[in-house]
């Protein structure tokens, strides 16, 4: 599985800070980057005010801007993303995202707009902006595994 760290939006209950989430970028500029997560994940509590600790490792696109983030989850039994949402606006610090989830591997729910959605490997959900999410493994003794890509959305796009 392929991994890195870099997040333009705050992502746990204590704020992880840019240059904590964030490797520094390579001397020389590369034709291509190959990163795991194997034994690279960082651990967070209360991601989103989330139950639990959550593994988790974000891709740093050599320290590029880029419209879209990527990062993988690996949550354990009974661990959880909280319920939040992302505005257009920002008025929450949460950044303006759209969020789209992979489930890679396990089982869990997500809590999308109040109602509860069961999620297993080889889902895909697309949350968008101004609609409230968060996700929690269901499952007693496998880690949820989750490919999140969270998309930059500006006023006009």
């Amino acid at each position: 599985m392929l991994g890195a760290t870099a997040c333009t939006a705050p992502l746990v209950g204590p704020r992880i800070s840019r240059a904590e989430a964030r490797p520094a970028p390579p001397a020389s500029p590369l034709t291509f980057t190959k990163d795991t997560d194997v034994g690279t994940l960082k651990h967070f509590a209360g991601i989103h005010e989330g139950k639990g600790t959550v593994g988790l490792k974000l891709f740093p696109f050599q320290g590029a801007t880029a419209p879209a983030n990527f990062i993988v989850y690996d949550i354990p039994p009974g661990a959880s993303e909280g319920v939040h949402v992302h505005h257009l606006d920002d008025r929450n610090n949460l950044g303006p995202y759209d969020e789209y989830y992979y489930i890679v591997s396990g089982q869990g729910a997500m809590q999308i707009d109040g109602k509860v959605v069961p999620v297993a490997a080889g889902d895909h959900v697309h949350t968008p902006l101004e609609v409230s999410h968060g996700i929690e493994n269901t499952h007693q003794s496998e880690h949820l595994k989750v490919f999140l890509t969270f998309i930059h959305r500006s006023v006009g796009t």
